[in-house]
């Protein structure tokens, strides 16, 4: 296992883990609910994570994530997802709250 980003904003985190997965790469997040507890517990343990599973895929990985950094943020409006219609930004491509994709 490997870390690919660690980030105070847990939209990045989502939108990475969106494009690896499209991609077939198996990652996870850690310390995604411990943001909120900065302060209480070290920065180094609650920073959320983005980590890959297979190790023989961190090459890909990284130039996914150095392609997703130039493309900067995205454009665009919020959508409403198709399946619950809950309103989403414009980097997301998956519902947070029922994982549909964006229509």
């Amino acid at each position: 296992m490997k870390i690919i980003l660690s980030s105070p904003i847990v939209g990045e985190i989502a939108r990475l883990k969106d494009m690896l997965e499209k991609s077939g790469i198996v990652c996870f997040t850690r310390n995604e609910c411990c943001a909120g507890l900065v302060g209480d517990i070290p920065l180094t343990e609650s920073t959320p994570e983005l980590w890959i599973q297979d190790d023989d895929r961190l090459a890909e990985a990284l130039e996914i994530k150095r392609d997703w950094k130039a493309a900067g943020p995205a454009e665009g409006g919020q959508w409403a997802c198709p399946a619950c219609g809950e309103t989403l930004e414009p980097q997301f491509t998956t519902c947070w709250k029922c994982g549909a994709a964006k229509a």
